[in-house]
């Protein structure tokens, strides 16, 4: 008996021991898997949709989709917050038996991913806004907002004959403001007949479009016919020049506009018409710059009447030709010389081309040329100097100069600057 006790107290002493270690061992596991992965409170970087689904015959107008939205606190282990995204949030608002009206709903949420649990919401209650479902039939109406061109006249816009109403739906009260469903017309440009299909607008009795409402359909068919009236014609306009630039200058382009303007008479004036009508003369003789003036259009017969503008606006370019004068033997002058000091440049003549407008360039003489070589600041030796070309009395700012030799050596020495006609 003695030894059944002292083995069963054996056993029920190992059994605690196995039992307290477990538990220590599992202790410790808790602690390092706290430490390694710690639960978390953090919020949700994106905001999440909140789902609102009112009951049949009835419509959410109120907050606007774009405000359905919260903002959420998630508490759950750090490794599962790193995982966790908006497509595993499912936040909700129960909206089964409320009817027409204004109601603040609470808003509910559920995770995908365990142990993540919501701790708060911001909003957790939101106001929303059910209203009757409504449709009915409103008319079709097309407004012109801008007509043909000057010349042109039209008909009433027409519909597709199928086609005589639209059927919009929404809120009822919404509903309720739509008079008709409207299509704009731009006619602004159109010289014959015109058919699109053009989308609706939904609009009050004011024509401001009513939003929150659907139509349907939303495209039709719209037609406009468009001709040319019996008593305006549209013809073409032509300068009329006369002479040509002087000497040494040349008419580089001539542009006008309009290029073509509207004549209002009897049908048997317009037809006898010429294609073209020229306006009064533009004289070139003394013409040396650009110039833009108006001019007016000549017409054939005192009876006819210009419907657009008189006179036609002429941008005449004129540019002087384009030569070349090469000046040789031109001489080199030396600049910014320091005390004390005696400067030689080799060569010390240069000759210099000129490229540039024709009557400048043939009254330019070899004098109004001066090469300057500037030393300013360098020392005694043999420097390489790039010269500098200006014009005296004539500045050609169009030119185009170069130097032969573009680089001269300009040789620095001690002593005075020699005096003129000192070898």
């Amino acid at each position: 008996m003695r030894t059944r006790s002292q083995l069963n107290r054996s056993l029920t002493d190992n059994l605690i021991w196995l039992l307290g270690s477990l538990v220590l061992a599992l202790l410790v596991w808790v602690i390092a898997s706290f430490q390694s992965d710690p639960i978390v409170e953090q919020r949700f970087p994106e905001r999440v949709a909140v789902q609102m689904i009112p009951d049949a015959s009835l419509l959410l107008t109120s907050p606007p989709q774009a405000d359905r939205q919260t903002s959420l606190v998630v508490r759950a282990p750090r490794s599962v917050l790193d995982l966790l995204t908006a497509e595993e949030i499912e936040v909700w608002a129960d909206l089964s038996g409320l009817g027409p009206g204004e109601h603040t709903v609470e808003l509910q949420a559920r995770l995908a991913r365990q142990p993540a649990r919501v701790v708060n919401m911001s909003p957790r209650l939101m106001r929303v806004v059910l209203e009757e479902a409504s449709a009915r039939q409103v008319a079709l109406r097309a407004v012109v907002t801008a007509e043909p061109p000057t010349g042109f006249s039209r008909d009433e816009p027409r519909f597709d004959v199928s086609l005589n109403q639209v059927l919009v739906s929404g809120p009822a009260s919404r509903v309720n403001e739509v008079v008709a469903a409207q299509a704009s017309l731009d006619l602004s440009q159109q010289r014959s007949p015109f058919e699109a299909n053009m989308r609706l607008s939904p609009v009050n009795a004011e024509g401001a479009t009513v939003e929150g409402v659907t139509l349907d359909p939303q495209l039709v068919t719209v037609s406009v016919n468009i001709r040319r009236r019996d008593d305006v014609r549209e013809v073409s306009v032509r300068p009329t020049i006369l002479g040509t630039p002087p000497d040494g200058y040349v008419l580089n382009s001539l542009t006008y506009s309009p290029q073509a303007v509207l004549i209002s008479g009897s049908p048997s004036q317009l037809a006898n018409l010429p294609d073209i009508l020229p306006t009064e003369p533009i004289d070139l003789t003394d013409r040396t710059a650009s110039f833009e003036l108006s001019i007016p259009v000549v017409l054939p017969d005192a009876e006819l009447l210009l419907l657009t503008d008189q006179t036609v606006t002429v941008s005449v370019e004129i540019n002087p030709l384009t030569t070349s004068r090469q000046f040789e033997g031109i001489p080199v002058e030396v600049i910014g010389l320091g005390s004390g000091l005696t400067a030689r440049s080799v060569p010390n003549q240069v000759t210099v081309l000129i490229t540039g407008p024709q009557p400048e360039l043939e009254a330019l003489e070899a004098s109004d040329i001066r090469v300057t070589a500037d030393v300013n600041g360098l020392n005694v030796g043999m420097h390489p100097i790039t010269p500098t070309v200006s014009i005296r009395q004539r500045p050609m700012p169009t030119a185009n100069i170069s130097v032969l030799p573009t680089e001269i050596d300009v040789e620095i020495t001690d002593g005075p600057t020699p005096s003129p006609g000192t070898p």
